[in-house]
């Protein structure tokens, strides 16, 4: 069994932000285990010739001893519509294979194509992407999300982002949002109206 995993954008045939992923893969694996993981990450990947021009998903499950990995390709699918739900008891703070907490909130979503998860009155994220606010100067990311995202963690280190926590019922301080995750990086012309996020 592999209770952790990372998913891991390759693009120009090349692996793309794989300091952070390797950082988060060894705090995840103390986190879980209680020591400090023997082997790296990218360890004895051999990865297949892959058409530079495709974008492809590298997952990476793992254990305490060892990886399994599966490369695919992968077909941009950024939900453009959310629908708040509220949820206090889930927790996704390492990026667990089991994402039973996840799926459930992710059927609630209606004729959404994605939920915006509100714990304890505080914006997190949707069910498989960390979220960026603007209202036309700054862009932030809440502070109270459920996952530390690598691309999040890239941005906020760039300082291309700053974190705050958002209350759920001020969301409408802000002009447009975006969803960004290791396989979608944030772009500056992917903003979409706050209009289309709705209450539940």
């Amino acid at each position: 069994m592999y209770p952790l995993f990372e998913s891991v954008c390759i693009a120009n045939g090349e692996i793309q932000n794989g300091t952070y992923h390797e950082s988060r893969f060894k705090s995840s694996f103390y986190a879980l285990f209680g020591f400090e993981a023997k082997y790296s990450l990218f360890d004895n990947l051999n990865l297949p010739l892959i058409d530079t021009s495709l974008k492809c998903k590298l997952r990476i499950e793992y254990n305490e001893i060892g990886v399994k990995w599966t490369v695919s390709e992968y077909v941009n699918k950024i939900p453009t519509s959310l629908l708040l739900l509220k949820n206090d008891e889930i927790d996704y703070r390492l990026k667990y294979t089991d994402r039973k907490q996840l799926n459930h909130s992710y059927l609630q979503k209606g004729d959404f194509e994605d939920v915006l998860i509100i714990k304890n009155g505080f914006i997190t994220d949707a069910t498989y992407s960390n979220i960026l606010f603007t209202d036309g100067h700054k862009i932030i990311t809440p502070s109270t999300s459920l996952l530390q995202g690598t691309c999040r963690t890239r941005l906020l280190t760039e300082e291309i982002i700053t974190e705050a926590p958002i209350k759920a019922d001020s969301i409408h301080l802000f002009e447009s949002f975006q969803l960004i995750n290791a396989l979608n990086d944030f772009d500056e012309n992917r903003w979409i109206s706050i209009q289309n996020i709705a209450n539940g």
